[in-house]
């Protein structure tokens, strides 16, 4: 249900779980305002909504925050020099072994900077398509997956087929792609991996306001005592 907030309130909700979470998780200090607050409100709303994927500008950090903020859990690859398209297969066994054996509610945080071979943009394009990537698993793995899905469901009181399973990894399953709109070979990505945009909801963000800065610029400079009347500047 809707409920309509003041947005001072709003802020200074975000800002304690902000704190939280700089010294819990992320140990990177955000300051919630307005502009923020609008993309945090965005975020949260596709948070909400099932099978989506969202494009930004580089926000990890600020969609890690809203994911932390929902209690829901953050799965993100971590790419090296040697790192293979069968390195990527063997990091999306975790995806439905979370969102449909376990029954969890999975954020897949993916940065343009981590697809080193266009394969990675298929398979991404075919989750968000399917629910599913055909051939991830070998025939025996597939089944041991499945055999834990059921499992996991019958401690909820369920029995699920595999198409019910494919359904639930949909439902848990939020897949953020974040990439720089104005880098080059983004029509491709669009004409080669249509899922990535007519399967998503797309979160654009622009240079921040004047506005902005200020806001941030106060947060770090407002408990600093700026009427000290014997400084000296150094030389």
């Amino acid at each position: 249900d809707y409920l309509p907030v003041d947005q001072e309130e709003l802020r200074d909700y975000v800002h304690a779980r902000l704190k939280v979470l700089n010294e819990e998780e992320l140990d990177v200090l955000l300051v919630p305002f307005y502009e923020v607050l609008d993309h945090v409100l965005c975020i949260d709303r596709i948070f909400k909504l099932q099978q989506v994927l969202s494009g930004a500008g580089g926000k990890t950090t600020l969609s890690r925050s809203v994911a932390w903020i929902n209690g829901l859990s953050v799965f993100q690859i971590k790419v090296h020099n040697k790192y293979t398209p069968d390195d990527f297969d063997d990091d999306l066994h975790t995806v439905p072994r979370q969102s449909g054996c376990h029954d969890e509610k999975i954020i897949f945080i993916m940065d343009e900077s981590n697809v080193l071979d266009l394969g990675f943009l298929e398979r991404m394009n075919t989750l968000l398509a399917n629910g599913e990537v055909p051939g991830l698993f070998e025939a025996n793995e597939f089944t041991t997956l499945m055999t834990q899905c059921k499992e996991g469901s019958q401690k909820e009181g369920l029995m699920l087929d595999s198409s019910e399973d494919t359904h639930q990894i949909m439902r848990n399953l939020h897949v953020v792609f974040t990439t720089n709109p104005s880098s080059e070979g983004l029509k491709d990505k669009a004409a080669t991996s249509p899922a990535l945009f007519n399967s998503c909801v797309l979160n654009w963000f622009g240079d921040w306001s004047t506005d902005a800065l200020y806001q941030v610029g106060y947060e770090f400079t407002n408990k600093v005592d700026l009427d000290k009347l014997d400084y000296i500047p150094p030389d």
